[in-house]
């Protein structure tokens, strides 16, 4: 029976004792991760696959979740090499503040969790090194916009003084560092500081790898060609389209390696890792997952409640090339789709089914009909050593520019891999009794009309079907890197016709944003005349937030589109956001008038947008 990593010396003590491949006595952790989620110990969280990875790789793991106390930070002692550091699966800021910037009740994860943390850490342990990770720390990494300083802040490393910070997905380089630590540790003899060891890690030559450095130190990485220059914190301060131009070049070059000075010094942030190899996704997702919530979390029953429907759910993939201006997905997990086997999919819900589970509630995708597709411009073979399975691995680079325009683009390579994994779901549904499988994750609408076949596969394992036109005026939908009204319509209409193939009437649920960077109140009053003519129940909606990290924020804080140079409406006021909000539920507006009447719930599980917030009864 699986059992959770520990969270105290205590609980160490006990689990490494157990362990028959442990043949020294427990003394300290190797590596203790802070987050400021409650410890999930299933694949849907990163911290729990993360300290799986490590405890599967002969290291001792500690898992301190939403500590507030000094006993709380003090329950696993120091480790011997560092400290994890997440604020979890969503940005600190965005979890304590709606839209409106109205505080949040019962929220455990402080504002700005990656300084509380990294300082609680340091005036505690001195001389312990710490390393960022996660959501947060990925997205703020370059110089930001912050909603709710409204003004421009440095990168996160710089703010939180910490070592090191890992984006994006972070297994290969999280191991390569504790690998080459190890090494030092055992010649030295004893515990060494950060400053001591940082040039014998060679950190230029870890993919996935952001680092303080001097500026009078060669910027040149000798490991790639590919580093850039950005413009300096200060620079971006000076002059917003600076800050557009950082922004434009990030997203135009995903691949490269970045230098960006600030202050007296500069960040160095090597290339993000390559996607995950099949092999490698299929050992991280076969570690044995209690898949529940630690039973000493904090407000236990609340958060039970809220993942409920998440227990069963099986990770099929990581990334999503959609491009949305206004998503961290890309920034997070990466354009390219790393995917599991189809064995190793079907051999975890068989795993599911022979338990006892009667209903897998999700093949967790950002974009189910992502799934095995693949950009024909990555030509360039590269081998690497993957400590994650122990040997070479051959990645693939792209060596042509291309504008990151991916959907519609004839270099991407669509694929139906889906199809016959959901085939083989339903012989084992046959071969358990009552056992049922509901999709849940979104689908892109415009992609699935050249889907024609696993549209209808996929139709027949839903409930509801949810995509994410976000709009439908054509203006708008440019700032956000989405399909045109066209695809939209076209959508439609197939969707009509599968239904009547398939003699159900399967709701649609449509997600729309409310006061993306580029939308009047005209263009949601056109939205909610499209709703109603189209027969379309509009219940779920969202306020646009602006996140690090995205083209869509850096509209927001210049008025002008990054990507295309164009200016852009912004609507900044409280008031007109609502306004907008209101359009389209048809809600009274602020000055009395009434559109029409509808009713708003909110899904958070189901959508599909990481960095969007569901309108709530907060705003």
């Amino acid at each position: 029976m699986a059992q959770f990593l520990p969270t105290t010396r205590v609980e160490g003590k006990k689990y490494y004792a157990n362990k028959m491949d442990s043949h020294t006595p427990f003394s300290e952790f190797d590596v203790i991760f802070i987050t400021g989620d409650p410890y999930y110990d299933h694949p849907l969280s990163g911290v729990a696959i993360l300290s799986r990875l490590l405890d599967a790789k002969g290291y001792k793991v500690g898992i301190i979740a939403q500590p507030e106390t000094e006993e709380e930070y003090l329950a696993c002692g120091k480790p011997k090499y560092f400290f994890c550091i997440t604020s979890g699966l969503l940005d600190s800021v965005l979890a304590n503040y709606t839209p409106m910037l109205r505080p949040r009740e019962n929220v455990l994860v402080p504002e700005r969790a990656l300084m509380v943390y990294t300082q609680k850490v340091k005036k505690l342990f001195k001389g312990s090194i710490t390393v960022l990770g996660g959501v947060e720390a990925t997205i703020r990494r370059f110089t930001h916009f912050d909603y709710k300083d409204n003004a421009l802040r440095r990168g996160i490393l710089n703010d939180t003084k910490a070592d090191l910070l890992l984006f994006g997905n972070a297994e290969r380089a999280l191991l390569a560092i504790l690998e080459r630590m190890k090494k030092m540790s055992v010649i030295s003899g004893n515990s060494l500081s950060f400053e001591e060891i940082k040039d014998n890690l060679n950190l230029p030559t870890i993919d996935g790898v952001a680092f303080r450095i001097k500026k009078n130190k060669d910027l040149k990485n000798p490991e790639s060609e590919n580093i850039r220059k950005l413009p300096s914190y200060e620079e971006c301060l000076q002059d917003p389209l600076q800050f557009n131009l950082l922004t434009r070049i990030y997203y135009l070059l995903p691949d490269a390696a970045f230098i960006e000075p600030c202050g007296l010094g500069a960040i160095q942030h090597n290339r993000p890792a390559h996607p995950l190899r099949e092999e490698e996704m299929d050992l991280l997702y076969s570690f044995p997952f209690t898949r529940r919530l630690h039973p000493k979390s904090k407000n236990l029953a609340f958060n039970e409640g809220m993942v409920g429907k998440l227990e069963t759910s099986v990770v099929i993939g990581r990334g999503c090339w959609g491009s949305c201006t206004f998503c961290v997905i890309p920034l997070v997990q990466g354009k390219e789709v790393a995917k599991r086997s189809k064995e190793s999919i079907l051999a975890e819900i068989e795993l599911l089914y022979k338990s006892g589970v009667g209903k897998i509630n999700d093949l967790t995708l950002p974009t189910l009909n992502m799934y095995g597709s693949s950009c024909a411009l990555y030509t360039e073979e590269q081998r690497i050593f993957s400590p994650v399975i122990g040997k070479e691995i051959t990645v693939f680079n792209k060596k042509k520019y291309c504008n990151q325009q991916c959907v519609g683009c004839p270099q991407r390579v669509l694929k139906e891999d889906l199809y016959p994994l959901l085939e083989e779901v339903e012989k084992l549904q046959q071969k358990y009794a009552g056992t049922t499988l509901e999709l849940r994750s979104a689908i892109r609408h415009d992609i699935i009309l050249d889907q024609k076949k696993l549209f209808r596969k996929i139709m027949q394992f839903v409930t509801r079907l949810k995509i994410a036109p976000e709009h439908i005026s054509n203006s708008v939908l440019k700032n956000m890197n989405k399909a045109t009204k066209k695809a939209f319509d076209d959508f439609l209409k197939e969707y009509q016709k599968v239904n009547e193939e398939q003699q159900t009437h399967k709701n649609l649920v449509p997600y729309f944003i409310a006061a993306h960077p580029g939308t009047t109140l005209r263009d949601m009053e056109i939205l909610k005349k499209y709703c109603d003519e189209k027969d379309i129940f509009v219940n779920l909606t969202q306020v646009f937030t602006p996140t690090p990290g995205t083209a869509s924020t850096a509209m927001y804080y210049t008025g002008e589109n990054p990507l295309t140079r164009e200016k852009v409406y912004v609507s900044r006021s409280f008031r007109e956001k609502k306004d907008q909000k209101n359009i389209l539920l048809g809600v009274t507006s602020a000055d009395g008038r009434v559109y029409s009447s509808a009713h708003s719930y909110s899904d958070a599980h189901s959508c599909p947008d990481a960095d969007m917030e569901l309108v709530d009864e907060n705003g």
